[in-house]
């Protein structure tokens, strides 16, 4: 190697190095011990520059993995890496994690006796996470928990995560190319992979196995905590400006997001709305320290929003649930409200926008498009960019135009407005009111249970 040449593996090393560097010094500053395996190890907090670090890292870790590797040893990891899935999918439908005590340890026979399974195959599973540090095997046939298995002993949602993605999900995807194949040209609630290989689709599903559906719904409370989604909402709109007018969470389920905006906001008044399957599990959980400030109303959004005048519309995690027409279908059936509210009553839509070229880490960008696989998976449904969002506003109104939007990637939080100011646009959008009646009138026979599991959708 010629002196003027520089070492691509030792650039990508030293800034491993630097950025590693950078995240042992920003947890020395705030006093945040370094992670480990050790099962009293807690993860790295979920702070923006935290976040940005760990990206970071993690592109140039796995360039630097990948050159040393070489195409046909990462391939032959790659390909092989859905018998990890595997061992995986077999911890969470027999427990292993509870199987072993948090503190201690137990023998693979014990193991094996509380799982109920033979001990040979126990044991090979263990053996397999345990090699990636899932489970230790401390001496012969004697494992205990570390840091990567007690978090599903501990955390029941997110173990619940773990189970739906390894079960429903994990054979739903096992038959992409067969559902393309049914339907080369079009993928919608019908057409995907889910319904070619359960027969039926994702929320018919969850309404015939009460089991399975009590495990989704666990699993999206998980969800919810992961990157700070709601730090994200809350730090992404002033809130606090807002008094006098009530703020429409429409689709909001159990209402857990409207409720920590009041707790962290006194000033907020809020309207939950979903069906009445969904509003029902609010019922369990205390709001009595909120004083009545979090309301509940059985809504479904394909039919027009019945408040107007109100603060603000969020839509949260909503849109990419849906199809390009069924998203026209939601936002228009609000643009009614929108004309009776206050000009630049802001309609919120909390969700994924995707990054255009470069404007994500390859780590930041590989996870926004995995969500995006999925929804086309088990909802024919999709994650979107800014163009595509503003298509879509303008298809359903051509006043409907974004203001702004705050942040992009993972969680993005679009502004838009209703352009009350120009006639000609007023009238044409007065020309497709009626499809917002008749969307309605085709909605008025969907069974609640459906209607609960479709406003809850999926995500990661």
């Amino acid at each position: 190697m010629r002196a003027e040449q520089q070492s691509t593996l030792l650039e990508l090393a030293k800034e491993v190095q630097n950025l590693t560097t950078k995240i042992v010094n920003d947890l020395t500053e705030k006093k945040i011990p370094e992670p480990s395996f050790a099962i009293d190890s807690e993860s790295i907090p979920e702070s923006p520059e935290q976040i940005d670090l760990r990206a970071r890292l993690n592109d140039n870790a796995r360039d630097l993995l990948r050159l040393v590797n070489g195409p046909r040893n990462d391939a032959r990891t790659f390909v092989c890496y859905l018998y990890d899935l595997a061992a995986w999918q077999v911890a969470c439908e027999f427990n292993f994690f509870e199987a072993i005590p948090q503190d201690g340890s137990a023998t693979l026979g014990e193991i094996a006796e509380k799982v109920g399974m033979d001990e040979d195959r126990v044991g090979r599973f263990l053996r397999m996470l345990s090699s990636d540090r899932v489970f230790e095997e401390t001496e012969k046939n004697v494992f205990k928990h570390t840091s990567r298995s007690v978090l599903y002993l501990k955390d029941k949602q997110w173990r619940d995560v773990m189970h739906y993605q390894l079960d429903e999900f994990f054979r739903a995807a096992s038959e992409t190319s067969e559902s393309i194949k049914q339907s080369p040209s079009v993928t919608d609630g019908q057409k995907n992979a889910f319904v070619t290989r359960h027969g039926t689709d994702l929320f018919q599903y969850y309404k015939q196995d009460a089991k399975r559906a009590a495990r989704f719904a666990s699993a999206m409370a998980g969800v919810s905590r992961l990157e700070r989604h709601f730090e994200n909402l809350k730090e992404s709109f002033p809130w606090e400006k807002i008094s006098g007018r009530k703020v429409i969470d429409v689709g909001g389920g159990s209402g857990h997001m409207s409720v920590a905006l009041a707790r962290n906001f006194p000033n907020l008044e809020l309207i939950v709305q979903d069906s009445l399957t969904m509003l029902s599990s609010a019922s369990q959980n205390d709001f009595s320290d909120l004083n009545g400030r979090v309301t509940f109303m059985p809504h479904d959004f394909f039919t027009p929003q019945p408040v107007s005048g109100a603060a603000a519309y969020l839509l949260r995690y909503i849109t990419h649930n849906w199809s390009d027409e069924d998203c026209i279908r939601i936002f228009r059936a609000l643009v009614p409200a929108l004309e009776k509210s206050p000009a630049g009553t802001p309609l919120l839509i909390n969700d994924v926008v995707l990054p255009a070229l470069g404007e994500a880490s390859r780590y930041h960008d590989n996870r926004m498009r995995q969500v995006d696989i999925m929804m086309m998976l088990v909802l024919g449904a999709k994650q979107r960019t800014e163009e595509q969002f503003r298509r879509l506003l303008s298809d359903a109104d051509p006043r409907l135009k974004i203001k702004t939007i705050h942040g992009k990637g993972n969680m993005s939080l679009i502004e838009a407005h209703l352009d009350t100011g120009s006639a000609g646009e007023a009238q044409e959008a007065a020309s497709t009111a009626g499809s917002v009646t008749a969307s309605a009138a085709t909605q008025q026979h969907e069974d609640p249970v459906q209607a609960s599991n479709k406003r809850t959708g999926a995500r990661m």
